[in-house]
């Protein structure tokens, strides 16, 4: 029989370790540590799943895209929800320790740099390359998604130049899937990557109504345009070409 017990197996005493206050006096800072550790541990598993998911892809195997990038939306429902845990956090609570945070800022999450590039962003501009923050590499989803895609017959050769015979394929692939068991499943794999953009998207947005309940105008303590550049995120897809498909049906 196992000795092991909760408290050992977890490491709690190292975990309750870990939120160490810059601010004397500033009772909200420990909640806006937990805050973004959680983040952070969420962001694990979300890399973790993505990869799973793409890699299922990459072998042709849509189905066993499916339940990793359902936990993914489950995940990200939790990290929407968690904002509200910060917006109870009011602006004059906020600034009595936002000073020391700096150049400290969220711009500096690898994981979520990680998660950004492997559903199909930019994360270069951030310094966070290929490997970081526990993405080991490899091409992003929607390139897994176009070779699983690809192994079932549809037309989605890679390039820019090509865009307009993906979007074709696309299309097609909306409208017939229901006669094909594999392009049914590549179908609800295609709706939920939209999902995962959508929760992306969702959450940035919230994101952005809370910094700007909580600092105003200010820039952010990583010298970025603060809620300004938030907004901006905030229309951003990682498969552009899911929801264009929409309009050629």
């Amino acid at each position: 029989m196992s000795d092991t017990e909760y408290h050992s197996y977890l490491l709690i005493d190292d975990l309750l370790r870990l939120q160490r206050p810059l601010t004397a006096g500033a009772r909200d800072e420990l909640l806006f540590i937990v805050v973004h550790q959680v983040y952070e541990l969420w962001f694990r598993i979300v890399v973790d799943e993505l990869i799973h998911a793409r890699d299922a892809l990459l072998a042709a195997g849509a189905h066993a895209a499916v339940k990793p990038l359902r936990r993914v939306l489950a995940v990200e429902g939790l990290l929407y929800d968690q904002l509200g845990v910060l917006e109870t956090m009011g602006p004059e609570d906020f600034l009595a320790f936002r000073d020391p945070l700096a150049p400290a800022s969220g711009f500096q999450s690898a994981q979520f740099r990680a998660i950004e590039r492997l559903s199909g962003g930019e994360a270069g501009g951030y310094g966070i390359s290929a490997g970081a923050g526990g993405d080991p590499g490899g091409p992003p989803l929607w390139e897994a998604f176009c070779a699983c895609g690809r192994s079932q017959g549809l037309e989605l050769p890679d390039g820019d130049a090509e865009r307009e015979r993906r979007l074709a394929a696309l299309a097609g692939l909306y409208r017939d899937h229901a006669g094909s068991a594999e392009r049914s499943v590549l179908h609800s794999v295609a709706e939920l990557l939209c999902d995962h953009d959508e929760a992306v998207a969702s959450w940035r947005f919230r994101h952005s109504l809370m910094a700007a309940r909580t600092i105003g105008a200010r820039p952010g303590t990583g010298g970025s345009a603060g809620v300004e550049y938030l907004r901006s995120t905030v229309d951003r897809r990682f498969f552009p070409e899911l929801w264009e498909a929409r309009t050629r049906l």
